[in-house]
């Protein structure tokens, strides 16, 4: 190297370059890259920067330089190519997941082993690992040689067990039991009676520790501990790696009172609406939770009225003597803000105007956060809406305008389907259906329906514009021909053949109430079947065989539902009256309620409650409902793990007679499918249900429901909405028909 060293120290005119130790690598790659070309002078700077050139290509291990008279003499060790690429022992990450991620780090077959790359992808895929539990794996990295400077790089996943969480304790406390604060979190031990994939309480993850403090702080804070503090939080591990132990001290603190409460800043409110906005009450025991409560209200109300940038500063005044805290709310409303613009983004089927009418908050007007939640709410509910979202965006150079982007992600609502299935109510289906809700993207509905079962033939056509005016009100038609075989679906002896048609008007009241009307005509015959209960032949020798009938339908409809389509929040609650008017040739009324109200557990976790009534009366000669119009119970629909409209009491042909009172509920809760809960359009359900029909309306006696409990599933599939259910019956009596797994086309919602 000295003899190297002082040769090198004069330049040279490179005569000839001479490359040694190439394998796979052509010679021309690298004199591409070398920074000395034949017939150019080099010196001993420039060989610094030839080796470092050479190097950063990531070809080669090793590169010397050397001179041989005027013949400069490269010679390179190169890094081996990637033969073969294995992944064994990974269960909970899939392999071609992990192929994706290496070969975005240039590992894969074919690539230059990069063995930096590599350990950096083993420690992060182990990291990974860890935030998912499984504390204990084990990664190991094995490259064995091939032939033609190859090697086979195999790695091999100990994934290990998921650690558990087997204790939390905590310590300092003394103004509360540690068993009432360790509810407040949500890590811990899983406890006897949990279901294992609805509950993951004993998983241990930073992020989720962290979120149990902010809980365990703001339930001491909304109790007046204003001084409150999490003063250590140890977690330990066994020496296996399967347990997990965590300690949290607290400091407790003083328990202090809200003491004097003033408002600053002149917020142009009245008194009623400062009252009804501040939550704070001198005296009352100090409420973090109250005080951001206080703070909403007041920029709720503001923003209501064009404020858009309202900031409400809380400044605390603590009396330690009295252990009082008085506070000040300092509101600086800035200036009345206007929406200038707003665009909307995403509608790739839909003309703009649809969604614009659908916005609460208008353009050139004051902008109102209530308006702008609203809008987005009443886009949600579009059936062909996914998702929407609005963001505000200030214009630039200005301090009193903003701009609104409505963002919507549309879901498919046009289909054409054409269809075959089976069904254990129906047998075998013929469907053919044009269904569109966004009718040539004008929000419009359209419905062209060929069903086809041995238990009914349906044929029916329907047209709803649901801004058949500017305000609001929609207009709709409908027409229909209905052969229904009550003898195939094991209910009774008959056939009822119908057709008709109508109209219907929905009217808004308001932003969440609506009343609709129909009024239609319509004409029924009666087949009797071969043995027909003697209660049907009785009707039909009274009544006749063939009816003319003039059916009127007045709904109210309360709706506060955020989506129509799996809702997490929300009510619905429809109160429906279905009545003949004169000329009619049966005269009877039918009175039903039909509520839901939704409630979200987690963010991906929602409880609901439902309940259907149903009454009637007759006038003229009937005494009861028509036979074949009755309300009936049993069935995925109604109480399931009961056979389809099975409930109630039997005629002498051992069939379902119904009733004229109809009670069910139903409570549950909605999941998403466990290991596929990115799937769109899939939810479990844990449910209860209850109910029965009764012969007259007086009937009722709690002692004959019926009840049932389950899991179920739907499916918004591209053939629509499949349902199916696993229930068993809680109280069932030997005349009832069990049936605990069903299923249907058309789930409800």
């Amino acid at each position: 190297m000295a003899v190297s060293q002082a040769v090198w120290a004069a330049a040279f005119v490179v005569r000839d370059i001479e490359v040694n130790g190439l394998e796979r690598i052509a010679a021309g790659t690298v004199l591409n890259y070398l920074p000395a070309q034949v017939g150019q002078p080099f010196n001993d700077a420039q060989s610094a920067e030839a080796i470092r050139t050479l190097f950063q290509t990531g070809l080669f291990e090793d590169v010397q330089l050397g001179r041989r008279g005027d013949v400069l003499v490269v010679t390179v060790v190169e890094r081996p190519a990637i033969g073969e690429l294995t992944i064994k022992g990974n269960r909970k990450i899939p392999t071609d997941k992990l192929m994706q991620v290496l070969k975005l780090r240039n590992i894969s077959k074919g690539n230059t082993l990069d063995k930096a790359a590599l350990a950096t992808i083993q420690r992060e895929l182990a990291e990974q690992y860890q935030g998912m539990g499984h504390y204990g794996v084990d990664i190991n990295t094995a490259i064995e040689a091939l032939p033609r400077n190859r090697v086979a790089v195999n790695i091999n996943i100990n994934e290990g067990n998921v650690a558990r969480i087997q204790k939390v304790k905590i310590i300092g406390n003394k103004a509360f039991p540690e068993a009432v604060l360790l509810k407040q979190l949500e890590s811990g031990p899983r406890g006897a009676f949990s279901i294992p994939f609805l509950s993951d309480s004993d998983k241990y993850s930073k992020e989720k520790l962290m979120a149990d403090l902010d809980a365990l702080n703001s339930f001491y804070r909304d109790r007046g501990y204003v001084n409150f503090e999490i003063a250590s939080a140890d977690v330990s591990m066994s020496p296996d790696k399967k347990d997990i132990f965590l300690n949290v001290s607290v400091n407790e603190g003083a328990q202090y009172r809200i003491g004097d409460v003033s408002v600053a800043g002149n917020p142009g409110l009245s008194k009623e609406q400062l009252a009804k906005s501040v939550k704070l009450r001198k005296g009352e025991v100090f409420s973090q939770k109250a005080l951001e409560e206080t703070r909403k209200n007041l920029s709720n109300q503001l923003g209501a009225q064009g404020y858009a940038f309202t900031k409400v500063a809380a400044t605390p005044d603590f009396d330690e003597n009295n252990k009082q805290v008085g506070i000040l709310l300092s509101v600086d409303q800035g200036k009345r803000t206007y929406v200038r613009r707003i665009d909307i983004r995403g509608n790739n089927r839909t003309k703009d105007e649809v969604y614009r009418r659908e916005l609460r908050q208008v353009e050139s007007s004051w902008f109102s956060k209530e308006q702008v939640e609203r809008s987005k709410t009443r886009l949600q509910r579009l059936p062909y809406v996914e998702e929407a979202t609005i963001e505000v965006e200030p214009v630039a150079g200005t301090e009193d305008q903003v701009d609104l982007i409505v963002t919507v992600n549309e879901r498919s609502s046009n289909q054409f389907r054409v269809g075959a299935g089976y069904s254990q109510s129906q047998g075998v289906l013929f469907n053919v259906n044009l269904n569109q809700d966004n009718f040539m993207g004008t929000g419009k509905k359209l419905d062209v329906n060929v069903d086809n079962s041995k238990v009914n033939k349906n044929y029916s056509i329907g047209y709803t514009n649901p801004y058949y005016t500017p305000d609001g009100i929609s207009r709709g038609f409908s027409g229909y021909y209905k052969e229904y075989d009550a003898e195939a679906e094991n209910i009774a002896s008959y056939a009822s053949n119908r057709y008709g048609g109508s109209v219907n008007y929905t009217v808004p009241l308001s932003e969440h109430d609506s009343v609709y009307a129909s009024v239609g005509a319509e004409k029924r015959e009666i087949v009797l079947g071969t043995a027909p209960a003697q209660r049907i032949k009785d009707f039909v020798d009274t009544n006749g065989d063939e009816y003319n009938q003039l059916p009127v339908t007045v709904s109210y409809v309360h709706d506060t539902r955020n989506r129509t389509v799996f809702p997490t929040e929300g009510q619905r609650h429809r109160v429906s009256l279905q009545t003949a008017v004169p000329g009619s040739d049966l005269e009877y009324h039918k009175l039903s309620y039909d509520g839901a109200a939704y409630k979200p557990i987690t963010d991906n976790v929602t409880f609901a409650v439902k309940g259907k009534v149903g009454t009637s009366t007759t006038g003229g000669d009937l005494d009861n409902l028509p036979f074949f119009d009755k309300y009936y119970a049993g069935g995925i629909n109604s109480v399931r793990g009961f056979d389809q409209s099975s409930l109630g009491s039997r005629d002498e042909n051992d069939d379902p007679t119904g009733g004229d009172l109809l009670v069910t509920a139903t409570a549950e809760v909605q999941f998403p499918v466990p290991l596929a809960e990115d799937v769109k359009g899939l939810k479990m359900r844990a449910f209860v249900d209850g109910g029965n029909v009764f012969n007259d309306t007086g009937d009722f006696k709690a002692d004959e429901m019926r009840y049932s409990a389950g899991v179920g599933a739907v499916w918004l599939s591209p053939i629509g909405p499949l349902e199916v259910s696993y229930a068993k019956p809680l109280n069932a009596e030997e005349t009832d028909k069990e049936q605990k797994v069903q299923f249907s086309i058309g789930a409800s919602f």
